[in-house]
């Protein structure tokens, strides 16, 4: 654990001077323990050891990391819940989509601390107590999108990851919460043979923005799409493959034949490409467009094929 403390230290100090880089100073062991104390538990210990020997607020992910009188009242306390209660999520069972079903996870979330705003109503939570201890999970406090865990295993590789993603270059970290650690060879392992679909759906969306990817990466997600069983899975795939320009777009009309409709419409729409005049489509696109419209029978996807069609002249 120490190696990755001085790890952390050493990319944080390689950061270019435009990034204000700051972290707030680290706490006292004393200070945190008389946090523990009031709240009768003990903070994962990757994370108080960030605390005591790093800092304790400050630089980070979006709007930084939060300090420790704001853990638990954000937004006027829209994420404050019991920290002894536990957070009752099992990480990585499936990849959660849609709204929030239950109501009891709207708004107070037991077991956890708010360690990052991101904005609006989203949050980015560590889990302190319950099955996914130690890890961090993405919430929105009103309820519009499950929680859903990052992939990483503890607060410090997920730090080490944000100051990764920012010292490679990745092209946007907009999509930071939804994806995972690891170079192209590493991903595309875990995109083909991982066992939980919540591991393959985040290395899937890494290749929305990963720097640098090889020639052979279209193909090589063309092929991971072809034998991928989970729907949302399938979906980051294709949002994948049209982030590689347009080879991995070209590839895109495979999936106007998908089993589920939802996955045949973002086929059709990520086809395009925005460009000053509006939208772009190729021509074998639009053929291929054109082709799946004469067969395709459900209305939502003919609604989204002929609007896709009419906003690319």
């Amino acid at each position: 654990m120490d190696d990755r403390i001085d790890r952390i230290r050493t990319k944080l100090a390689a950061l270019p001077t435009s990034h204000e880089a700051t972290l707030d100073p680290p706490l006292p062991e004393e200070r945190v323990a008389r946090f523990e104390d009031a709240h009768g538990v003990r903070l994962p210990e990757e994370f108080r050891r960030f605390l005591t020997r790093v800092g304790s607020g400050g630089y980070g992910p979006d709007h930084g990391l939060l300090p420790l009188h704001r853990w638990q009242a954000s937004a006027g306390d829209v994420c404050a819940g019991r920290l002894s209660a536990p957070f009752p999520v099992v990480p990585d069972l499936d990849v959660p989509e849609g709204p929030e079903p239950n109501e009891e996870l709207v708004g107070v979330f037991p077991g956890t601390i708010t360690v990052v705003h991101r904005g609006c109503s989203d949050y980015t939570l560590l889990v302190v107590t319950g099955p996914g201890r130690g890890r961090l999970v993405e919430v929105n406090a009103e309820g519009f999108f499950s929680p859903r865990f990052h992939s990483d295993p503890d607060f410090l590789a997920w730090y080490e990851r944000w100051l990764d993603f920012v010292l490679t270059g990745h092209r946007s970290l907009n999509r930071f919460a939804d994806q995972m650690a690891g170079g192209e060879e590493e991903l595309v392992a875990t995109l083909l043979g991982d066992a939980l679909p919540a591991r393959r759906r985040a290395a899937a969306y890494t290749f929305l923005t990963h720097p640098r990817p090889g020639p052979a990466l279209p193909a090589t997600l063309l092929r991971a799409y072809e034998r991928e069983p989970h729907p949302a899975v399938r979906e980051g795939i294709l949002r994948a493959m049209a982030a590689q320009g347009e080879r991995g777009r070209a590839l895109l009309a495979a999936a106007l034949a998908d089993e589920v409709a939802t996955v045949r419409s973002l086929a059709a729409v990520l086809m395009t490409v925005s460009v000053a005049e509006g939208r772009w489509l190729s021509a074998s696109g639009r053929r291929a467009l054109a082709e799946r419209l004469a067969v395709e029978e459900d209305p939502s996807v003919q609604e989204t094929i002929r609007r896709t069609l009419d906003r690319a002249p």
